[in-house]
């Protein structure tokens, strides 16, 4: 008799998880996190018109500022950043061009990043307020694969608290997975696909192309890259060792000009990873125990692809339930239900 999997199930909610202060916008949603403490925390794109959901493009200052926080129950408590945040150096703005995400970390801090390809090379770290505590790279100053101060336009992080080492995902300059002290910056170690040394060129699956989206920490303790170009999400016994063992990867093989594995989450009982097929608005199930997919869903009015149906980012709240950082949708959340056979 065939084993019947049961499968995680979730539900879209009609009302969107966060509540706007009057006669004030979103643009296009970038990056979505959830503190310890259960706040949702949201990184947009606050100075470009061209980017943000109907009704969010008429005029730049009814937007709120770039990293805004929400309470659990998803009213506004506060924004920070954009342009002039930060005092500029030698005549250059220090904060992304385009915000591209937001990493938050188990010690009550925010990672932030850009992904203009020709400027947004600094990664950022902030306290829950504001302040900038560290960067890591420069602004419109990249150095390749083998540089050990400035970086290629990264887009993720997993900070190692416990040993002060922080894993970036670089990115859509870079092809690499480097890891610095997460108080000064100090290079460390880096690493490629299959835990190789990365290579300047990323055309072949021997590497990781562009972008190198995005790394998680699973409920095993191994690090999970997404390869995003190359539809791929490879595995990494990588914390607190100085070479990493690749372990296996998983593909979605599906038609994407922007790649199917943009960033993904594990379900509370540890058992699930979803993936989330940005530009196809679809969230695949893969079943840890097998290392196969096991099934797939997708978040409501998603029919067709491109930007207007894209996924860009996704997290989970302390209950399990999933949010949805869609580009020209605003955020969404889909309430998890436990597995249903």
């Amino acid at each position: 008799m065939k084993d019947v999997v049961a499968l995680p199930r979730y539900v879209a909610e009609d009302a969107p998880p966060v509540k706007l202060p009057e006669g004030k916008h979103l643009g296009a949603i970038t990056g979505v996190q959830v503190s310890p403490d259960g706040h949702i925390w949201v990184l947009h794109i606050a100075s470009n018109l061209e980017w943000g959901p109907p009704g969010s493009c008429e005029d730049i200052a009814a937007r709120l500022p770039a990293v805004c926080e929400f309470d659990a129950d998803g009213n506004y408590l506060q924004g920070w950043g954009g342009p002039d945040w930060l005092p500029r150096e030698n005549g250059l703005q220090q904060w992304p061009k385009q915000e591209e995400t937001i990493a938050f970390d188990d010690e009550d801090t925010l990672w932030v990043f850009g992904a203009d390809v020709s400027y947004d090379h600094a990664l950022q770290r902030f306290t829950r307020d504001g302040k900038l505590l560290l960067r890591i790279g420069k602004f419109d100053e990249t150095g390749g694969d083998d540089s050990k101060d400035l970086l290629g336009c990264p887009t993720d992080a997993w900070h190692d608290v416990a040993r002060r080492e922080v894993y970036v995902t670089d990115g859509y300059v870079n092809h690499r997975v480097a890891v610095f002290n997460s108080d000064t910056g100090e290079f460390l170690r880096r690493f490629g696909a299959y835990g190789r040394a990365p290579t300047v060129s990323a055309e072949a699956k021997e590497n990781f192309n562009n972008p190198v989206h995005a790394i998680s920490l699973g409920p095993d303790g191994m690090l999970y890259v997404c390869d995003r170009k190359n539809d791929r999400v490879q595995v990494f016994d990588a914390v607190g060792r100085d070479q990493p063992e690749f372990l296996r990867e998983i593909s979605i093989d599906r038609e994407s000009p922007f790649g199917t594995t943009f960033n993904l989450v594990f379900t509370p009982d540890g058992k699930f990873m979803i993936i989330c097929d940005g530009n196809n608005s679809h969230l695949w199930l893969v079943d840890l125990a097998k290392w196969a997919i096991a099934g797939d869903f997708r978040p409501p009015d998603s029919e067709g692809a491109g930007l207007e149906a894209t996924v860009h980012k996704l997290t989970t709240d302390r209950d399990g339930n999933l949010l949805l950082a869609r580009t020209a949708k605003g955020m969404e959340r889909m309430r998890y239900f436990g597995a249903a056979a």
